[in-house]
């Protein structure tokens, strides 16, 4: 359900769309023609890549744009889908072979129930030294006055949080800092769009969001508040990317191809707003150049690795609040196989 905001946010995923209205956008050229041999020497294959406009989502596009799958011998089509809560089941199901999104109680509850599915790299993750992405963002008025000066401060208030994720991981541990539990507040899940006008006319306090929102948020005066991520969760995975049954089964060195073109994409983000980079994802994200440059670009970690010592401390969360029926062990989510080859092919390649 909530696994794919990931990286991004905070979209609660509202819309009343079937999964009939998913759209595919291939950004290389499709084709129905037997695979063919690639000027690399690879056979071409196909990798289905679910995508959502924000910017965590650029490797997929900088990898397609700047030749990074092409060169080993992958074609990728995006594919766009309009109910969140349909990707998980599109994911088990082999319509789509990778996904990502915010570590969630629905992943593990879909692995534990026998979904072919697997973390396979980083999504998204808490730099130590990097900037603000994800944030408790209060209310510019209580902000002012020092009501939110100290996480005791949040008992009683209206928060927004998406549900289930690693984001209201992260606000729990805010409100352990000042002897609180998520009872001790009111949740609430607003569309992130939404959240701008809620805090404005005080339907809610406090707000749990990632970029672009934090900066857009900012410039109204609803600043980040209360310990940031880099001290509570320094290194964490907030957000993973995951395989489907294709990709894990007879299609595994497609999986590798994939990841390699992936992990070159990544490096390629991780250089920042270079023209480039603004080119790209200006186009797909649809945010204006400008404020690509001003906001905190998400962290995503170069090797790939995922956290997993983090995100054991999620599940023992999420079973603790009743999100979760049992902990999946490591060795039933995580296969970071893919990301060993991956990284021996770039090698081989050059």
């Amino acid at each position: 359900l909530a696994m794919v905001l990931a990286a991004c946010g905070s979209e609660s995923g509202e819309t009343t769309t079937t999964a009939a209205d998913t759209t595919t956008t291939s950004m290389a050229t499709t084709t129905t023609a037997p695979e063919t041999t690639t000027t690399t020497g690879f056979e071409t294959v196909t990798v289905k890549v679910v995508t959502l406009p924000f910017i965590t989502f650029a490797p997929y596009y900088i990898g397609v744009e700047e030749g990074y799958f092409e060169k080993y011998g992958v074609e990728v089509e995006l594919v766009e889908f309009t109910v969140q809560e349909e990707i998980l089941p599109a994911l088990s199901s082999g319509q789509v072979d990778v996904s990502s999104g915010l570590v969630s109680a629905g992943m593990f509850n879909a692995i534990a129930r026998g979904g072919e599915i697997k973390i396979t790299s980083d999504k998204g993750y808490v730099d130590p030294d990097g900037c603000v992405n994800w944030s408790v963002l209060g209310r510019s008025d209580l902000v002012e006055s020092g009501a939110l000066d100290d996480p005791s401060q949040l008992e009683g208030l209206t928060v927004n949080i998406v549900p289930t994720t690693w984001l209201e991981f992260y606000l729990s541990e805010v409100l352990a800092e000042g002897g609180l539990t998520l009872d001790d507040i009111e949740k609430v899940n607003v569309s992130s769009p939404a959240v701008p006008e809620a805090l404005d006319s005080e339907q809610i306090d406090v707000a749990v969001n990632a970029e672009p929102w934090v900066t857009r948020l900012g410039a109204a005066g609803h600043v980040p508040v209360l310990p940031l991520p880099q001290e509570l969760t320094p290194g964490e995975s907030g957000a993973v990317q995951m395989f489907g049954p294709t990709l894990l089964g007879d299609n595994r060195d497609a999986g590798v191809r994939f990841m390699a073109g992936y992990l070159e994409a990544v490096n390629q983000y991780l250089e920042g707003p270079t023209e480039r980079n603004l080119e790209i994802i200006a186009d797909f994200s649809q945010l204006p150049e400008d404020l690509l440059s001003s906001m905190c670009w998400p962290a995503l970690n170069p090797t790939g690795d995922v956290a997993v010592e983090g995100v054991m401390d999620f599940q023992e969360f999420a079973l603790e609040r009743g999100y979760q029926d049992e902990i999946v062990e490591p060795e039933d989510f995580y296969d970071d196989s893919f990301l060993t080859e991956a990284r021996q092919l770039m090698e081989e390649t050059g």
